[in-house]
């Protein structure tokens, strides 16, 4: 793509296409009020952008308090959890208050269901969504007009912090084939053509498809590469590796969905010769942090305008605690998101932080083939899913063979058994594969779950 039809391009999406998708939202009924709460999301992020900590930290108060008495108002399982402490939210309460209220597990998210879920929104104009499981069991939400736009204006507040508004030229190195039925789909193409973006599946790599997508990258030249910081991370030692002096992207890198290992991002540095930002996020929770000057700092910088982020306990390392403060479909109060932060000195249970020095432990294994491929540790949360499975763990042996343990739910039967042998087969030709129904998967030294581990990835690290 020459210089003259790339600016063509990029204009006619920045400046045509998506200003004129949001003017369709704000008139389609539908759309219409995510749309409006979008915006509004977008100006109290530019108003707020210069506002002091003390300032910041009012504000959360209030919007914290409203957060918990529409909880309780709104839930059977906020009121009934409430009443039985004895704490009332339309009394006034302060932070210290806050950090006595109980923690939400996800375990208590599965056994509450429907009774989390707000009674003032019909069921079917909420928006059902679930997490991948990617720390062992999938979690289902619901999310409102109101905690679905200001989740969107975060992550594009983001984007246009680091110089990108929507319609800059993108690829997106995801996992492009999570959703079976719906890759590549007439919808799916249209909004990429809208978006100016493009999908680059990264759950299944070898050389020969790092070559290609080089290939592709190297004409296409992207601002920006989204990418999943593992599947990145060996791109750019494929890169480095042959050679390489890529001429994309041409702004920066982004990664999420699992931790940015250090020397993957020198990787990736020495690859590209640009930033690397971190971005800090889940399924269920949305966009909560953000890397934005790599260069001075590696602090995330918390989404504090959507979310209250707390330590569970005073250490400097802690679980991190999120309380969504505009969740009109499902409240999660003091939702315990099963990873481990490292926080700033005097952070506290229960007030608020800013910012987080790092996010501790978000590493997913793959899985090796014999012939020296690899299959991506996330793709297996999203092939086991749909299942009625409470948690499972996939153990990769150094002989290469396969064990994958599944805690079932009370309905789970024969045809799930046999549904995901046979997609996990399929994924892993030529591997040894046992499937053992069991009471608990095992848990680290820390009692987290690694729901991918492979024996045989840690002997090829340390042979290279």
């Amino acid at each position: 793509m020459n210089n003259m039809a790339s600016a063509v391009r990029d204009w006619l999406s920045i400046d045509v296409l998506v200003p004129s998708t949001y003017l369709f939202h704000m008139v389609r009924p539908s759309r219409r009020p995510v749309r409006s709460i979008f915006f509004k999301g977008m100006r109290f992020r530019r108003e707020s952008v210069d506002w002091s900590q003390e300032r910041k930290t009012e504000w959360m108060y209030r919007r914290l308090q409203n957060a918990v008495r529409r909880a309780y108002l709104e839930t059977s399982y906020y009121r009934e959890l409430y009443d039985g402490i004895g704490f009332d939210p339309a009394l006034d309460f302060s932070f210290e208050d806050f950090s006595k209220l109980p923690v939400l597990g996800r375990e208590e998210v599965h056994q509450a269901g429907q009774r989390l879920v707000t009674k003032r929104i019909p069921l079917e104009k909420l928006h059902r969504d679930a997490t991948g499981g990617s720390s062992g069991t999938p979690t289902e939400i619901w999310m409102g007009p109101e905690e679905t736009g200001w989740r969107e204006s975060s992550g594009e507040s983001f984007l246009r912090r680091l110089g990108m508004p929507p319609g800059t030229r993108t690829g997106y190195f995801w996992g492009h084939h999570l959703d079976l039925e719906g890759k590549d789909s007439l919808s799916a193409r249209i909004y990429s053509f809208i978006n100016n973006s493009k999908m680059f599946n990264c759950f299944r790599l070898s050389p020969d498809v790092f070559e290609n997508y080089h290939q592709e990258f190297e004409r296409w030249r992207p601002a920006c590469i989204v990418a999943y910081a593992g599947a990145l991370g060996h791109f750019a030692e494929y890169v480095l590796d042959r050679g390489y002096r890529p001429g994309y992207p041409t702004r920066c890198l982004i990664t999420g969905a699992e931790k940015l290992l250090p020397h993957h991002r020198q990787l990736i540095e020495k690859a590209f010769g640009k930033p690397v930002h971190e971005r800090y996020g889940s399924r269920d929770i949305g966009y909560i942090a953000y890397q934005m000057d790599p260069a001075e700092s590696y602090d995330f910088d918390i989404d504090w305008a959507d979310l209250l982020v707390e330590p569970e306990t005073d250490d400097p390392e802690s679980s991190i605690l999120i309380t969504k403060l505009h969740a009109d479909g499902m409240p999660m109060i003091r939702y315990r998101i099963d990873d481990v932060g490292r926080f700033p000195e005097h952070s506290r249970p229960g007030h608020p932080t800013f910012k987080l020095h790092e996010v501790v432990g978000r590493v997913t294994d793959g899985i090796w083939l014999h012939d020296g491929r690899w299959v991506h540790g996330i793709e297996f949360p999203h092939l086991i899913k749909d299942h009625p499975v409470r948690e499972f763990m996939i153990h990769q042996r150094q002989d290469y063979s396969v064990q994958l343990m599944i805690v079932p739910k009370s309905d789970f039967g024969e045809q799930n058994f046999h549904r995901i042998e046979d997609v996990v087969r399929a994924n892993l030709p030529g591997l040894p594969l046992t499937i053992d129904l069991v009471e608990q998967v095992p848990r680290t030294m820390a009692n987290k779950w690694r729901p991918v581990v492979s024996d045989v990835r840690l002997n090829k690290k340390g042979d290279n």
